[in-house]
């Protein structure tokens, strides 16, 4: 499935747990295509390349 056709879903971001920051846009959640995959780089621990969300691909929200 290529990226413009993705379905995207809400996940809650790991980085604040759902509380809100500034890497979710203080939404708690970020959308990440389906099915929903932890960073392979960090496993969901937060890094550069996830964006520290925790989660592969995030949708850029700007």
């Amino acid at each position: 499935m290529s990226e413009e056709n993705a379905e995207y879903a809400p996940e809650v971001c790991c980085h604040c747990g759902g509380i809100g920051c500034m890497y979710c846009n203080k939404k708690g959640t970020v959308m990440v295509p389906q099915p929903a995959q932890k960073c392979r780089h960090c496993d969901g621990d937060c890094c550069i390349y996830c964006g520290y969300t925790g989660w592969e691909r995030p949708l850029k929200e700007y």
